[in-house]
């Protein structure tokens, strides 16, 4: 059923060692049903592996151990049943909380676009000059792989066979195309959703990509996802190469889509969402058929690593881009922790989501509840795999706590993205929005951030802006957004100043016409130019 089909909601708010045999019987009764998260490993200087001739049965050496990372979309905090989630089967990904380490306290950014460029860099999404999302109307506005190159680089340098299946979001241009930022393989769409049948983007283009050229099969999108991440560990395994495989899951951001339910998006009509008007139990049977297809992936995933022997061997990551959406949480009370807020929001509910890093033969199965970063992806992902990182990063390996539950290191944890800036200091919290509304908040004792504590500590808040204000001046200087602040910085904000130059609005624009549902003919073929 299609919904009040409202522009988008980020445009409206402009306007822990188990034993191994253990650990072998659990994944065996796992994988008769169907499940995988990551290892953190602090950063060596060891000689990076130059050639493939220096990988002896390179998919089972335990110093070059393969890795596959499934990123979901718009996940809350309890989007599974691993973290509470409410009649949220996701046998798999449990399996793999069962027996990893469980993250209690990691952060993602608010936003898709700013998390992946946090975790490919391992750098705050700024310093790469983006305060927001990509552009949804500009295509030439995208990651540099030339001034922001991809950790991918770097595995890809050391012998690694990389491999990208599904959601990109950092630039629609084939200048930032995956293959150029260090990915072997690529199949997927370059935007930030697409429609799970129709493979209809938000600019009303078929946009289903394998690697540089657009290339649409039939599919359900996730179905399409699980099936090309086990040909590539296939592929891998046959090539004799470790591996990186990233699952950058569709699901579970709108439109909301089962595999049994209809395109929204068709050649005449491409609204954004169709989520509004379901009724609390359609959304939830929906939402629970968008992650049984997701786990069942993992699960196909898994039983693939064991029937290619490299399970043992092979770290899995699982975490989500951001918090859900306000929707989600209205209709399916509890997905986002209960948290404050949601998707975009400077609450936790925007930001705080699942994070599971499994190894048992290593680690085994524990919880951690140390404070961590998607910027402390990039730095961790090169400390698993033994490859050293060139790289200035703003995070720090989360080997040290996974593996010997060492403590991470004492650091202010800061976040912005158009309208507000957030830093996290141990248990206090500041949050600052546009008009100079300031927040303190005490997350020991209040994880909810129902109380502002902000006139009884004046000092500290003082001291938290100045903090938010060099932070965000080291982060943009020499970006294009140098001399601009959080609150007029952004896709949206700049496209509205451009439109108001020519005396027209938002509503105005195509883009913002079709996500209200305006009908519009397209030709069977169209698509992307390259």
């Amino acid at each position: 059923m299609v919904g009040r089909n409202r522009i988008p909601w980020y445009l409206t708010a402009m306007l822990n060692k188990i034993n191994v045999l253990a650990a072998k019987k659990a994944a065996s009764t796992s994988l008769n049903n169907k499940s995988i998260p990551i290892m953190n490993k602090k950063l060596l200087t060891f000689p990076v592996l130059a050639t493939m001739g220096c990988m002896v049965q390179a998919q089972n050496d335990p110093k070059h151990p393969n890795v596959v990372f499934v990123l979901a979309d718009d996940m809350g905090f309890s989007g599974i049943q691993a973290y509470g989630g409410n009649n949220i089967p996701s046998p798999n990904i449990d399996f793999l909380a069962d027996n990893g380490v469980v993250c209690e306290n990691f952060r993602a950014t608010p936003l898709s676009s700013s998390t992946r460029v946090c975790l490919m860099t391992g750098r705050y999404q700024q310093r790469a000059g983006l305060n927001h999302i990509y552009s949804e109307v500009d295509p030439m506005d995208g990651l540099d792989p030339a001034t922001n190159p991809s950790f991918a680089k770097l595995l890809q340098k050391a012998g690694y066979r990389t491999g990208l299946i599904g959601k990109w979001h950092l630039g629609q241009d084939i200048k930032f195309n995956p293959l150029n930022h260090g990915w072997d393989t690529w199949h997927g769409y370059t935007m930030g959703n697409i429609d799970f049948h129709s493979h209809y983007n938000t600019n009303h283009e078929i946009d289903w990509w394998d690697g540089k050229e657009v290339k649409d099969e039939p599919g359900y999108v996730t179905y399409l996802i699980n099936k090309h991440s086990v040909e590539f560990i296939k592929e891998s395994v046959k090539d004799k190469k470790p591996f990186f495989l990233m699952v950058s899951e569709n699901a579970v951001h709108v439109p909301m889509q089962g595999p049994n339910d209809p395109a929204l998006r068709t050649k005449e009509a491409c609204p954004y969402r169709n989520d509004e008007n379901m009724s609390d139990a359609e959304y939830r049977r929906v939402y629970q058929d968008m992650v049984q297809a997701m786990d069942e992936g993992v699960g196909q995933i898994i039983r693939t690593l064991k029937e290619q022997g490299v399970l043992e061997n092979t770290i899995i990551v699982y975490t989500s881009d951001n918090g859900g959406e306000e929707v989600a949480a209205d209709k399916y009370p509890g997905n986002n922790g209960y948290f404050r807020g949601a998707k975009g929001s400077p609450y936790e509910g925007g930001c705080r989501v699942p994070a599971i890093f499994y190894y048992p033969k290593e680690w085994g199965h524990s919880r951690n509840s140390e404070p961590m970063h998607v910027i402390d992806l990039m730095p961790t992902f090169l400390d698993f795999c033994n490859v050293e990182n060139t790289s200035k990063v703003d995070g720090v390996s989360l080997m040290p706590t996974l593996r010997k539950k060492i403590p991470m290191p004492d650091r202010k944890i800061y976040s912005a993205i158009t309208g507000f800036m957030t830093v996290t200091d141990g248990d206090w919290k500041c949050v600052w929005s546009k008009n100079n509304k300031v927040e303190l908040f005490n997350l020991m004792i209040d994880r909810n951030e129902e109380h502002d504590l902000s006139t009884q500590y004046p000092e500290r808040v003082a001291s938290m802006k100045r903090d938010m204000e060099n932070w965000w001046m080291d982060c943009t200087r020499g970006t294009r957004l140098e001399g601009r602040t959080t609150w007029n910085s952004g896709w949206v904000v700049e496209l509205i100043e451009e439109m108001a130059k020519q005396g027209k609005t938002l509503k105005d624009h195509p883009f913002f016409q079709r996500a209200v549902g305006k009908k519009e003919a397209v030709p069977d073929n169209k698509k992307k130019e390259l």
